[in-house]
């Protein structure tokens, strides 16, 4: 068997890796996601496919961000026609995103998305989290990773040219909520992966210290938004606006917000008579919305257990069971739909009587979309409070607050916001960074648990494992590594036993069926499978 990087081992996008394996028949994508940008020595368009996708026999995709599955329908258009491994709150929610992207793609059409053929995994009656499936001659179980609904990690397991069992993990991207900790509102804790031969992990919070335990806390992050809506208040009531992704971070906002609201009196009239109402403005989070709301209501297996649903959301809606909060959260779904002002979000900011909204809406990085016109239009109101709630690189809008924010952007300078720039000398209203309570990619901490705490009983010697570090920049990887290789010097009884921590780069292979898991170079956009 031999892995290659093909996309995400020299960044945070475009996540696609190469299994191959000609004496069993195999040759699979782990997804195959688009990038953020274009690399260079790519012209135009987006980059080239380095593999004939006619030879491949599958997919499995991790989740439905396009940094992971943006890239799927060129892979269709380019001759793929096997199937895609993946959850079923994962397919639906990829196919959304990709017929909306499709709108304004160069490389493929609407067309492409219907063709895909997703194969969702936990439909089967044998299914299990945590247990082999045995799939093309390999064993292939999926664990959740607790990033987005339906998000997973994935081992892949074959027999060694000499017959010895060997297994890979790719840990798709890391969430934060654990079994013991679920803080984040709407997902249950992660799964393991098992003991194993090789790892494949993200990188992206590599350099950053752990989280402190107040953003790791579902009481301490809903007692924030209360305090910050008393804070709005205090400066007149006027909207607070968070730009939010349309996959996950829109609903859980919406979860956080409705319990605010509902629990601690903060959607009661002010003393003029005006509420403080929720709206959920874009099309694709509520198509989005929809998929959730079905997918955290699934069971699965004989005692129908939640298959994705948080174990602590009951007590901490003050809830009797299981059932009573599907009709909570059935209730709250469908708010989304009944909550919109006559005229739209942005003229019930410019209303007196209505301005007391929270207005919700993308793009979560203030690249385009209605966020960039509700913060153009109030970033000079006083009153006006705007949330900055998740992930964005420094070269998007979002990230450009953030660096306003933080006394890093130019004084002076105009603040590039999609189509529109900011006079920095007319900002009045208040910016307050909540990103640190949402990163859906798991810290210092939890890509440490990820690697070093292997799930289920050991049967016999430990097998020290090689671990790849990918979907990370430069930075973050190489702290990671530096993280890994002195924790695991120290040899912790517990702890799993590492044997190498690889940075590969892309283009780069490696034979996992050789000891000293031999590296070659392959070059990009030029090398293919062979028949």
């Amino acid at each position: 068997m031999q892995v290659t990087f093909i996309g995400g081992a020299d960044g945070v996008t475009g996540s696609c890796t190469l299994l191959t394996d000609d004496r069993i028949g195999v040759r699979a994508l782990v997804d195959c996601g688009a990038y953020a940008e274009r690399p260079a020595g790519i012209p135009d368009g987006a980059p080239r496919l380095p593999f004939d996708a006619r030879l491949l026999d599958f997919v499995v995709l991790t989740h439905a961000h396009r940094d992971h599955c943006g890239r799927l329908p060129q892979l269709h258009r380019a001759g793929f026609r096997g199937p895609v491994y993946c959850t079923d709150a994962t397919a639906w929610m990829t196919r959304l995103a990709l017929l909306d992207a499709a709108k304004f793609s160069r490389e493929y059409d609407a067309s492409d998305v219907e063709m895909i053929d997703f194969h969702t995994v936990d439909r089967w009656p044998d299914f299990s989290f945590d247990i082999p499936l045995r799939l093309h001659g390999l064993a292939i179980t999926f664990h959740r990773s607790a990033h987005i609904l339906g998000a997973v990690s994935a081992t892949i397991g074959w027999r060694s040219r000499v017959g010895v069992a060997r297994a890979i993990t790719f840990s798709g991207d890391i969430g934060g909520n654990t079994p013991d900790n679920p803080y984040q509102s709407l997902l249950a804790g992660q799964s393991l992966p098992p003991s194993v031969d090789y790892m494949v992990v993200e990188s992206t919070r590599g350099a950053e210290p752990a989280r402190g335990p107040e953003y790791k806390s579902f009481d301490a992050r809903i007692q924030a938004w209360a305090d910050l809506l008393v804070d709005s208040d205090a400066r007149g009531g006027g909207p607070v606006i968070a730009p939010c992704f349309a996959i996950h971070r829109a609903q859980e906002l919406w979860f956080d917000l409705d319990t605010v609201l509902r629990v601690t009196g903060a959607g009661s009239p002010d003393a003029f008579g005006r509420p403080r109402w929720l709206s959920l403005d874009a099309p694709l989070d509520a198509r989005m919305t929809e998929v959730y709301a079905a997918a955290l209501a699934d069971r699965l297996g004989p005692a129908g257990a939640p298959a994705y649903r948080n174990p602590d959301m009951a007590a901490r809606l003050g809830l009797a069971d299981e059932a009573a909060v599907d009709d909570y959260l059935g209730a709250l779904w469908r708010r989304v739909a009944d909550n919109k002002a006559p005229g739209g979000t942005l003229r019930a900011m410019q209303d007196e009587t209505l301005s007391r909204v929270i207005a919700l809406a993308g793009s979560g990085m203030c690249e385009g979309g209605r966020i960039v016109d509700f913060i153009a239009d109030q970033i000079t109101n006083p009153a006006a409070t705007i949330v900055l709630c998740g992930y964005a690189p420094p070269t998007t809008g979002a990230g450009r607050l953030r660096a306003y924010l933080g006394g890093e952007w130019p004084e002076g300078m105009a603040l590039p916001l999609g189509n529109v720039r900011l006079d920095t000398s007319r900002i009045r209203a208040r910016i307050v960074d909540f990103g640190d309570y949402y990163s859906g990619h798991g810290d210092l901490d939890a890509l440490q648990r990820f690697v070093f705490d292997p799930a289920g009983p050991e049967a016999g010697p430990r097998v020290p494992a090689t671990v790849f570090l990918n979907h990370g920049e430069a930075e973050s990887r190489i702290a990671l590594a530096r993280t890994l290789r002195t924790r695991a010097d120290a040899n912790a009884p517990d702890d799993r036993t590492l044997a190498r921590v690889i940075l590969p780069t892309g283009g780069q292979r490696f034979d996992l069926d050789s000891p000293d898991q031999r590296r070659e170079n392959m070059a990009p956009r030029r090398r293919r499978l062979s028949g």
